[in-house]
């Protein structure tokens, strides 16, 4: 078997060893097969195959079954890889806010970091950023919404409900855009049954966890948004979104349920 030398690369930076990289490639690539055939079609040795083996199975990337001999299975690289960046995001989000504390003790005096963001395009990433990486809670006050921002969260929503991650809404029923009516409340019901409808301002804001937040203005006439010209700010400061995390709650429960 020639191996893809940048898959095995990838797969060892993901925690695998060599050996277990090779068996791993070795069962996705022809399927179920017992510990011998994998040897083979992978190069490790047969004095090492069974170690590597249960390793694997241990740290669930392959699945055993029957008595003897053992069928070793690979387990679906999407479920087994998507672990393993739950895990990496976590870690990685528990060591950036503790890092960030202590780096934010240092420079408290210095203004917080913003970006612009600039296009609906643009706009709508952040925004799908913002929820990919959400962990416990994404709050969104207000009725300034972009149809590609609205699809892209909406394509979010099922990974946010199986990460038991709460989306709580504060908007309009409807606003009126150059290009038309949006009716708010069922253009958002995929992402999120907690609605609540009330006269909000012609902005947005999204705040992720209480630690990320996004601002979102464009020009008004009237009562009617110029969407095409809206700009965002993006702030990844935790003492901003905390701010507007607090001013959320105490609106929310003055608004009015839209179901």
């Amino acid at each position: 078997m020639k191996h893809d030398d940048r898959l095995i690369a990838n797969l060892k930076r993901l925690g695998l060893t060599d050996y277990g990289a090779r068996a791993y490639l070795a069962l996705v690539t022809h399927g179920p097969q017992g510990a011998a055939a994998v040897a083979e079609r992978s190069g490790v040795p047969r004095s090492k195959v069974y170690e590597v083996l249960r390793r694997l199975v241990r740290e669930e990337w392959v699945a055993a079954s029957g008595t003897r001999p053992l069928i070793y299975t690979a387990r679906d690289p999407r479920e087994a890889m998507g672990l393993r960046r739950e895990r990496m995001n976590d870690e990685l989000d528990s060591t950036m806010m503790e890092m960030r504390t202590r780096y934010d003790g240092v420079v408290e005096r210095e203004p917080p970091n913003a970006w612009m963001v600039r296009g609906s395009q643009n706009i709508a990433a952040r925004a799908r950023d913002m929820l990919e990486r959400a962990r416990e809670e994404v709050l969104l006050l207000g009725a300034l919404y972009l149809r590609e921002e609205l699809e892209a969260m909406v394509q979010v929503a099922p990974e946010l409900r199986r990460r038991g991650v709460r989306v709580r809404v504060m908007t309009r029923p409807t606003i009126v855009t150059a290009e038309g009516e949006i009716d708010l409340v069922k253009e958002l019901r995929p992402l999120t049954e907690e609605v609540r409808t009330m006269r909000t301002p012609m902005i947005k804001f999204i705040v992720t966890d209480g630690r990320d937040i996004m601002i979102m203005f464009s020009p008004v006439v009237g009562e009617v948004p110029d969407v095409a010209s809206s700009v965002a700010i993006w702030m990844p400061r935790s003492e901003v979104a905390a701010q507007m995390k607090g001013n959320f709650y105490m609106i929310w429960d003055g608004a009015v349920s839209s179901l």
